[in-house]
């Protein structure tokens, strides 16, 4: 450990003074303090270190003189490299909880009174002993109890720059989340988790999860989680016309949505809680209440429903911004519902063909429904003896067929 310490003070600090503009300026005996007391200067530090692997070619050695590069890989101290990135952030990181948190509280006073004659004369005499009192141990600072429960959590760079963000939670949510603190890697992520803390069972705030944190037990709509998503998130500079009134009202219709249909839908969008819930109130409002029912209400056309949801995987990735996720909504729910009625979206009739010069058209020949009915039969009279049509053709066969000798004559 030493060694490495060293090594860190001296070489890289050296290496690190003259490549970064900003630790130019500082004494070379106090780079490695100051690169470890400033989070963003250990941050700028890792990415020359990432970035430029060759100037440390001949200081991040393995024991057979090769520069290491992968985490897993030993230095010449036995240790590997990412074990050693790993005792760099937590140095950094009890640094900077220290200088910023309050310090503990100091010691109280301790009044000392002086044995008395009696009392000494007895401890010479052996008959008592001498008062032993503990020594004092100051308690821990907020500083020293966060990084406890911190410290074995801290292990990557990409951390560096959320030291900050750290120094702001409380001791028993960190000790509650435990190694799930690792997937939050936005400083606006542990903003969040510090202003709101974790829920009466553990849970992360609904910000800080995905779309199925929408769901009920049943697998349907939670309104109330629906309403604390469109709040938390500022929806409402993008639906204006959602008052109170009729918020609740969406809120509600939302709410008994087919759940086979949220199955198809959530993920198609990747379960993300900010373009699910803008795609809920955009079909929304868009739909109106009775055009939504039609299209995703408990007897909607899950048919269309399905069309929908590979559209929407083919739309990938999702706008940023709020407005144009609810663009883009808008067009994914024109490819597979009608905005008019929330029916299915049915394809185009094909207009009749044009007249083509020499080609008769389907109109020159008249169909059944337009022909003309044939004429009446008129009925036979009674006792009338229909004549025998093959009449004209039994006489015929009955005349005798010329002979030979008769053709000669």
């Amino acid at each position: 450990m030493e060694a490495v310490r060293n090594t860190l003070r001296t070489q890289v600090s050296d290496i690190l003074r003259v490549n970064i503009a900003e630790l130019s300026a500082i004494p070379p005996h106090r780079v490695y303090d100051h690169v470890l007391d400033t989070p963003g200067s250990l941050h700028q530090c890792f990415q020359v270190f990432r970035n430029q692997p060759d100037l440390f070619r001949r200081v991040v050695m393995g024991r057979d003189k090769r520069p290491i590069t992968a985490g897993d890989e030993e230095l010449f101290c036995g240790r590997t490299l990412d074990h050693v990135v790993a005792l760099v952030v937590r140095a950094s990181a009890k640094r900077y909880f220290r200088a910023t948190l309050p310090p503990p509280e100091p010691p109280p006073p301790v009044v000392v009174e002086a044995p008395s004659l009696l009392h000494k004369t007895a401890i010479k005499l052996g008959i008592r002993k001498p008062i032993h009192r503990e020594p004092y141990r100051p308690p821990l600072s907020a500083a020293d109890k966060l990084y406890n429960v911190f410290r074995d959590h801290l292990r990557y760079e990409w951390q560096v720059p959320l030291i900050p963000s750290y120094s702001t939670l409380a001791v028993s949510t960190v000790r509650t989340l435990g190694s799930r603190i690792l997937k939050l890697r936005d400083s606006s992520q542990i903003d969040i988790l510090a202003n709101e803390g974790l829920g009466p069972d553990g849970r992360l705030p609904l910000l800080l999860e995905d779309a199925r944190r929408l769901r009920a037990v049943d697998g349907s709509i939670d309104s109330n989680a629906l309403m604390e998503a469109f709040t938390k998130q500022g929806l409402d500079a993008v639906f204006p016309g959602l008052d109170e009134t009729q918020l609740r009202k969406s809120v509600s219709q939302i709410a008994v949505m087919e759940t086979k249909a949220i199955d198809m839908l959530f993920p198609a969008l990747e379960y993300a809680l900010r373009p699910v819930t803008v795609f809920l109130f955009a079909a929304y409002t868009k739909l109106e209440t009775k055009g939504f029912r039609q299209a995703f209400g408990p007897h909607c056309a899950l048919w269309a429903v399905q069309k929908l949801s590979k559209h929407l995987e083919t739309q990938r990735p999702w706008p940023r911004s709020m407005p144009g996720m609810k663009s883009a909504t808008l067009a994914a729910l024109a490819f597979a519902i009608d905005l008019d009625s929330g029916m299915p979206a049915s394809a185009a009739i094909r207009p009749a063909p044009g007249k083509v010069a020499g080609v008769p058209t389907n109109g020159a020949v008249p169909s059944m429904a337009t022909a003309a009915p044939p004429p009446p039969i008129a009925p036979k009279p009674k006792g009338a003896v229909s004549a025998n049509p093959n009449a004209g053709f039994d006489r015929a066969s009955r005349r005798a067929a010329p002979t030979a000798a008769t053709a000669k004559r």
